[in-house]
């Protein structure tokens, strides 16, 4: 409860029997998560006898509300009418009617949720859509639904309603100027800290929470997917997206039908049925993190079609015929069939997800947990410090979120070597030979290699996308694909990495120009070498006081 222009605001939870009034406004700061058909309500109800020959009587009730002299309620309009002379009934002549739309309002975000039903009036109740936050004024009542009730059941008629002012998270001019300053590379170590190593997968999702940017017939919205063995943080990172990303939310595959994560029709106390969106749908304009995908029931699955391609998902039932805008990147994540991930089998005999689905994420990647004693150790005593509380944050969630919605508000343009190097690469990837049941390269790849180079230039805050740009979304998408072991242009397979030596492994590192904070995250990929950050970073200082690495500006490269 807080004080409000006009009176106090309150939220669902906190209205009692003592808010109810036939006068008084009430105030209300809450989500439209459903919506009904429009209908029609009478304002003014004309009767007339026709059996008083002699004496012609008619009556006509009014409704107005928040006149007391009047009926204050619509639903108080008399159905039937005596005529005071002769007793019989009159008829109904003319009614006026105006239009009405019931929607159901709800608290987002809270652990149990409040419902209540509000009935909106006027002529421009279509402006409603469902995850719109609001703050409304109108009358709180309740009534028996059936005379031989007991109880009362609430509705909010609504006299004057405005979008919540949702102000995003907006970075100070001198915060602006520290990240166009830094390296980026400390932001993507930021996400998900206290999950260690997994800079590829990372950088991936941290791509997706900023996307491309949109066009009149073009997404921006980058789709994401991570497979491999259980209890590889793959939920966590997540969870830890959702926190980051206004509008977001987690959901399970596993205990959510198609119509929870989506949408579906569902019935008023009064029989009324409305369209109510799912988990999904309310994450409009922002990121779903979708876990256990895999385990989605076939028809279930459908659904994420049409929202991952189109970004709409429409509802046809009886009485329901609604399509809402879902602009929402969805990264979500699955198990393999059998437990473990089994290299002997192709992707489509380990994982349980269609071609049609696999077709529209942007990135996947596979995480294997493969056993090694001195990562192992790594990532225990990683653990360990997260639980003592003594793990240092390069930057707070708060401030990654700050990045974002400013990254976000520029819209970088292509030019024309960019996207030469884009469309020329990709139709070599086209003419790779791939295993058997690989993931398919069509033209949805190279649509996401444009939104990948569109999230670069978004990630150093510049208005442009250039070749750097385009070199640095073919390395991500080439790098996803390798860890499939799919071969693209030049380097087959990331499994070649495994037949280096050390000093050849860290030649290969330096043989092109790199940050040296992915140099460091690309070195503890080979635990075996380097098992820990400052082992890689001794490595490093010891190569470049040799004059084996030379530092141009902020990238390292061998000599």
């Amino acid at each position: 409860m807080k004080e409000f222009q006009g009176g106090t605001l309150y939220d669902l939870s906190e209205l009692t029997p003592r808010q109810e009034s036939n006068v008084t406004d009430v105030f209300l700061s809450c989500t439209v998560t459903g919506a009904s058909q429009v209908e029609d309500y009478p304002q003014i109800v004309p009767y007339k006898c026709i059996n008083c020959k002699d004496v012609s009587y008619d009556t006509m009730f009014e409704y107005e509300p928040y006149i007391m002299d009047r009926i204050n309620d619509w639903r108080d309009l008399p159905n039937k009418h005596k005529c005071p002379n002769c007793g019989e009934f009159c008829i109904q002549e003319n009614v006026t009617k105006g239009q009405l739309r019931k929607v159901l309002l709800s608290q987002q975000g809270e652990t149990n949720p409040i419902s209540l039903v509000g009935y909106v009036y006027g002529d421009d109740i279509n402006r409603i859509q469902p995850g719109t936050e609001m703050r409304l004024s109108g009358l709180l009542r309740s009534r028996k639904a059936k005379p031989t009730d007991l109880t009362f059941k609430r509705y909010f008629d609504v006299s004057k309603y405005t979008l919540a002012e949702d102000k995003p998270l907006i970075p100070t001019d001198e915060e602006i100027k520290m990240f166009k300053e830094m390296d980026k590379t400390k932001l993507i170590q930021s996400f998900a800290p206290h999950i260690r190593n997994m800079y590829l997968i990372k950088e991936g999702i941290l791509l997706c929470c900023i996307g491309g940017v949109e066009g009149a017939d073009v997404r921006g919205d980058i789709n994401a997917l991570l497979l491999g063995d259980p209890g590889v943080a793959k939920t966590q990172l997540l969870k830890f997206m959702t926190k980051i990303v206004p509008k977001s939310d987690y959901v399970s595959g596993k205990s959510a039908s198609g119509a929870g994560l989506f949408g579906g029709v569902d019935n008023l106390p009064d029989g009324t049925r409305i369209g109510k969106p799912g988990s999904i749908t309310m994450c409009n304009g922002g990121m779903a993190g979708l876990d256990e995908i895999e385990k989605m029931g076939i028809n279930d699955r459908t659904y994420c079609h049409e929202v991952m391609e189109s970004q709409k998902f429409s509802l046809r039932k009886i009485g329901i015929d609604i399509t809402w805008t879902v602009k929402v990147g969805i990264v979500a994540a699955g198990n393999p069939k059998k437990s473990r991930w089994n290299p002997e089998l192709t992707i489509k005999e380990n994982v349980n997800i269609p071609d049609s689905l696999l077709s529209r994420f942007g990135l996947i990647f596979l995480v294997r947990d493969i056993p090694n004693k001195s990562e192992d150790l790594a990532i225990a005593e990683h653990i360990a410090k997260v639980r003592r509380g003594e793990m240092e944050k390069p930057m707070e969630p708060e401030m990654i979120t700050k990045f974002i919605n400013y990254a976000k508000t520029l819209n970088p343009v292509e030019d024309e070597a960019c996207a030469t190097k884009l469309t020329e690469w990709w139709s070599t990837l086209r003419m790779e030979e791939q295993k058997e049941e690989s993931i398919a390269i069509d033209i949805r790849t190279l649509e996401d290699l444009h939104r990948l180079t569109e999230a670069y230039a978004r990630l150093d805050l510049t208005e442009v996308a250039t070749v750097d740009h385009a070199n640095r979304a073919i390395k991500m998408l080439n790098d996803s694909l390798h860890t499939l072991g799919m071969n693209t242009p030049g380097e087959k397979n990331d499994s070649l990495h495994k037949s280096f030596d050390k000093n050849g492994y860290i030649q290969f590192i330096f043989s092109k120009p790199i940050s040296r904070g992915m140099a460091i995250a690309k070195l503890c990929e080979k635990p075996k070498w380097f098992p820990t950050e400052f082992s890689a970073k001794e490595e490093i200082s010891k190569l470049h006081g040799k004059g084996l690495i030379l530092e141009s500006g902020d990238k390292l490269s061998w000599v």
